[in-house]
């Protein structure tokens, strides 16, 4: 048996390994680097198995909770393969531990002695990082329940839930704890329109029903979670069918897509699989699925919702479950999440039965009638089928007896109906790596520039004790001066900036995108390829085609902004790297004195970190953000329209119809080709169009980004130039340097315990 250790550190995303107590051989594939744990934990038995030529193993892991039931679970699936795996736990400190902390430590900070922890931009880092919206995107096709849902979560009636598809407008709830909802309404151009201090049920249909309202920005109570747990935003999308505006659909696939990392709650109607809409969405979620490991399983909840209409006898939950489990396999997701729910019932006994039991209501008499079926039969027990690890199983049995022990059928029967742990499905997405990556960018925001200023004071220290070689550090500072001044290297800086290009790649890849689009579209031509076409089939054809096309053009508009996106981040990228090497190489042909003046390590707190920011502040004059935020009276989000150009010839009432009229030209048949050609032709024009137009648009938006960092890089080396002129009084004035010994003596010792207590943030 080999014993190996495991210590994972989610906050910092650090894995140590060993085997029987060594370290790993350099080739081992368990050299799994800063990846998150989830993204390699499906692999770990495999790469146990062919690099320890055995089948049994004894694992201890030190981490959090969450984690190890993930590597609880990879042991059990091991024994399929007749890998044997006993896991130990050693328990690590858990996110609860740590944000209290957080707050502690950063008011020490801002009073505090150093004025550069202070500035307006750590403090807004700070506040966002803490303060960042987690997004849980709701998706559903016709008729599946999804309002029904999103309600029975809010525990209230808020959205219009009708069996007809009943939601148009892209509706965001935030959660804030209040008592009631407001809402800020927003046209397709994200022009404020409305506001709302009491949002309600009938507002909501008249807003839905309205053709000027695209966006609709509310806030209030979401009962499972708190504000200050996690700002948690459930998104309520129009169906892919179901859109007064074009953005929707792309907005949908947009929050599918593998560069997305929120929640989806994927309704389906347990009595109505395989719908059309189903299967071109499903499509996107398998790619998605496919990249990222677990962590792109988990954050999938297939919720198969109106499991309680089936008649006893007729059907069983198991059989249901299993139809729905091969139905998304058929799709290319293998491993689902799927969660057994009864939206109704659930948001029955949050609000029919928690204001009345009187059984003369018929309403009343219903629900409880509900309230029995779910007690008493246990099939309809839907926790059990919910895919959750042993320590979330556990708080709902806890919840369970505690209502059996009061005689609370109603909450027996609410746990029954899967609403609680579909809960508590996304408080465990939340509590394992959004609240893991928020503490890490929360210490991200002050820890290198409590590093810088460590460098700095030391710095100060060391030239103030060593009088001896005062001079010669004079003569290190004026030569890096010199450096700084010299219009040669402010040339050789931007010569090396210009050298960041990414034009051909980004070719390359719409050219690809390109390509997989066409061939979707090529498949489905083909269908249409007959000989002989009456005008019924053609009417038929067109109107399909028109409608797969708008989900071609969705998907091909999120992977054009995703490549636009990595394109300009990796451009940044390199830019701040350029930089970095620049600081570096100040100093490399300089070499007097034993005191080293290092100019990247006194200035890598003034650096931006996080090249997100660095995007947002270089493309402010365009208005157009990677994120969300507000603008005047605007909501701005994800905004590419600059470059984007719809699709709109299909959408043109009577056009396509205009197509297959003129092809027949007054005969009763035609060939399919001749008509699959004409609509072709415009599609492919469009594809290639947007194509060029994406890879222009990146190309205006790092140019954009060069010229800001032309502009940042001479302030930042105007800072440096103050903090080496600072050094050079130490220098130079020896009452100064004294006077500053004394000083910097307390900093470094402030500096110091401020460091140790950061550090035990992200240490598990």
């Amino acid at each position: 048996m080999k014993k190996v250790f495991i210590k994972y550190n989610p906050y910092q995303v650090t894995t140590e390994i060993s085997v029987d107590g060594k370290e790993l051989k350099k080739n081992s594939r368990l050299n799994v680097g800063d990846r998150r744990l989830q993204e390699w934990i499906d692999d770990l038995p495999d790469i146990l198995f062919d690099e320890c030529n055995t089948r049994d193993f004894e694992i201890t892991f030190h981490g959090t909770i969450p984690d190890y039931e993930d590597v609880l679970a990879i042991a059990n699936e091991a024994k399929k393969k007749n890998i044997n795996i006993n896991v130990e736990h050693i328990p690590a400190k858990e996110v609860k531990d740590k944000e209290t902390l957080i707050q502690e430590i950063f008011d020490e900070i801002q009073s505090g002695p150093f004025a550069e922890l202070k500035k307006p931009d750590v403090i807004r880092s700070f506040e966002l990082a803490k303060s960042s919206d987690f997004e849980v995107n709701v998706v559903a096709t016709m008729s599946a329940g999804k309002s029904t849902l999103i309600n029975s979560l809010l525990g209230q009636r808020l959205m219009p839930a009708k069996q007809e598809a009943c939601t148009a407008t892209i509706t965001e709830i935030k959660d804030n704890d209040a008592d009631k909802f407001t809402a800020s309404v927003y046209d397709k151009d994200g022009n404020l329109i409305e506001s709302h201090d009491e949002l309600t049920y009938s507002v909501m249909e008249h807003l839905n029903a309205n053709p000027a309202v695209s966006r609709i920005r509310a806030e209030g109570n979401i009962p499972f979670v708190t504000a200050d747990d996690v700002s948690l935003v459930l998104v309520d999308t129009p169906g892919p069918n179901n859109s007064r505006d074009p953005e929707h659909r792309a907005a949908t696939y947009r929050m599918l897509s593998e560069s997305s990392k929120t929640v989806v709650l994927y309704i389906m109607n347990a009595t109505q699989l395989a719908v059309d809409d189903d299967s071109n969405l499903l499509s996107h979620v398998a790619e998605s699925m496919k990249v990222g490991g677990k962590q792109s399983r988990d954050r999938f909840i297939f919720v198969v919702n109106k499991l309680d209409d089936f008649k006893k006898g007729e059907d069983s939950i198991d059989a249901a479950l299993k139809k729905v489990r091969d139905y998304l396999a058929d799709n290319g997701i293998e491993n689902p999440n799927i969660y057994p729910a009864s939206a109704l019932t659930a948001l029955n006994i949050r609000t029919i039965l928690a204001e009345s039991d009187d059984e003369d209501d018929d309403e009343v008499y219903e629900a409880l009638g509900k309230v029995r079926k779910f007690n008493r039969n246990e099939e309809m027990h839907f926790e059990k089928y919910a895919p959750l690890p042993a320590s979330v199983r556990g708080d709902i049995s806890a919840r369970l007896a505690d209502a059996e022990e009061n005689g609370d059928k109603n909450g027996q029967a609410l746990i029954h109906s899967g609403i609680v742990p579909i809960e508590e499905a996304i408080r465990m997405y939340v509590r394992k790596y959004a609240k893991t990556a928020k503490i890490k960018n929360i210490v991200d925001t002050f820890i290198t520039k409590i590093e810088s200023a460590h460098t700095f004071e030391n710095t100060k220290q060391l030239i103030a004790q060593n009088e001896s070689e005062r001079e010669a550090i004079i003569e290190r500072i004026d030569a890096i001066n010199r450096k700084l001044e010299s219009g040669k290297e402010a040339e050789k800086f931007k010569a090396e900036i210009n050298k960041v290009n990414y034009e051909a790649i980004i070719t390359k890849r719409s050219r690809e995108i390109v390509s997989k689009a066409q061939a979707k579209v090529t498949a489905y031509i083909e269908k249409a390829n007959r000989k002989q076409l009456s005008r019924q089939d053609a009417e038929r054809i067109c109107s399909d085609f028109a409608k797969n096309a708008e989900d071609v053009q969705a998907e091909v508009r999120v992977a054009l902004e995703d490549l636009i996106e990595n394109t300009v981040r990796r451009n940044a990228e390199d830019l701040l790297a350029t930089y970095k090497n620049k600081l570096i190489e100040l100093t490399d042909d300089i070499n007097v004195g034993s005191i080293d003046i290092n100019p990247f390590a006194i200035m890598k707190g003034e650096i931006p970190s996080d090249v997100s920011q660095i995007i947002s502040s270089s493309l402010k004059s365009e208005r157009v953000k990677t994120g969300r935020e507000k603008v005047g009276e605007r909501y701005v989000k994800n905004e590419n329209k600059k470059w984007y150009k719809p699709w709109t010839w299909f959408q043109e009432s009577g056009h396509y119809e205009a197509i297959y009229e003129d092809t027949f030209e007054n005969r009763e048949y035609i060939d399919g080709k001749v008509l699959s050609q004409k609509f072709f032709a415009p599609i492919e024009k469009k594809l290639y169009e947007n194509s060029g137009n994406a890879v222009e648009y990146a190309k205006e938006k790092t140019r954009y980004i060069k010229e800001f960092f032309n502009c940042r890089f001479d302030e930042l080396n105007n800072i440096l130039k103050e903090k080496l002129n600072e050094l050079k009084l130490c220098a130079t004035d020896e009452k100064l340097a004294e006077e500053r010994l004394a000083e910097s003596r307390k900093r470094l010792e402030w500096l110091e315990a401020i460091q140790e207590k950061v550090n035990s943030i992200l240490d598990i």
